[in-house]
């Protein structure tokens, strides 16, 4: 009779313990779902073709701009308004590709609505650390068409993408992506970046292309060599586009002819 009822007391406990590790485990298959799907966050650009759905800019209209550059960021962009509300626009940059695999979802639609509109147009890569420079050059030309660009191709190389690199690497990859470019194009890409990178980690060995520099403050002061786009701001409020822009003025003296890309 006793050992009858240890083994029942047994059973219990087994069953018992069943249960507790049935509802452990539900509980944290809860848990990496609610992180995975991450319902708190907001809607972001991209998760929909109708972002943004209001004006999230405030404050005057940005009029000093010769050109703007976009990506993703900016989402959907009312082409109408932008060239009816802003008749000094005349040219634009846009972002293609990043590293070697990612595609900005919203180029295609942009170059289309620009070139539709008789805008200038050129596109633009994001140098990253993670992978080759042959990897990432085959990434950008794979998802442009050469024949749809008004200006030259565009490399963006900043902190946010070379943080791993000392100068010399930095040095190395810039040039080994635009010889690769050049390669393959014809043409050598004009180079973006700000005027602090420039003058740490490009100056003098890149003096003789054409810089993009970026300073928010004043123009930028670059020593035996000239920019031809200056951005001014990064915050530009610009009607058409309900986000915030980089805008972009072009050195005095310098037209959109100077960067035009060859045929």
């Amino acid at each position: 009779m006793i050992k009858h009822r240890r083994r029942r007391k047994k059973r219990m406990r087994n069953k018992s313990n069943f249960w507790w590790w049935v509802g452990a485990a539900l509980a944290v298959l809860i848990v990496v779902l609610i992180i995975d799907l991450k319902p708190w966050h907001k809607r972001r650009a991209g998760d929909s073709d109708q972002w943004p759905f209001r004006d999230m800019t405030k404050g005057p209209y940005t009029k000093d701009f010769d050109g703007i550059d976009i990506s993703r960021h900016q989402g959907r962009i009312h082409w109408d308004e932008l060239m009816e509300e802003n008749s000094q626009l005349s040219f634009v940059y846009i972002k293609a590709t990043e590293g070697s695999s990612i595609v900005d979802p919203y180029y295609k639609r942009n170059l289309k609505e620009a070139k539709k509109r008789g805008l200038l147009a050129g596109s633009y890569h994001f140098l990253t650390y993670r992978t080759s420079m042959e990897r990432q050059v085959e990434n950008f030309l794979a998802n442009i068409d050469l024949d749809q660009q008004d200006l030259l191709l565009l490399v963006d190389v900043e902190k946010d993408g070379t943080r791993n690199w000392t100068r010399e690497i930095i040095q190395k990859n810039l040039a080994e992506f635009i010889r690769l470019i050049k390669e393959r194009t014809g043409h050598s890409p004009m180079i973006y970046t700000n005027e602090a990178y420039y003058h740490l980690n490009l100056y003098p060995e890149f003096n003789r292309y054409h810089l993009f520099i970026a300073n928010y403050n004043i123009p930028p002061q670059l020593v035996d060599t000239k920019y031809d786009i200056w951005q001014s701001s990064k915050r530009g409020r610009v009607r058409g586009i309900w986000t915030y822009v980089d805008v972009n003025q072009l050195r005095k003296g310098v037209s959109v002819d100077d960067f035009r890309f060859p045929r």
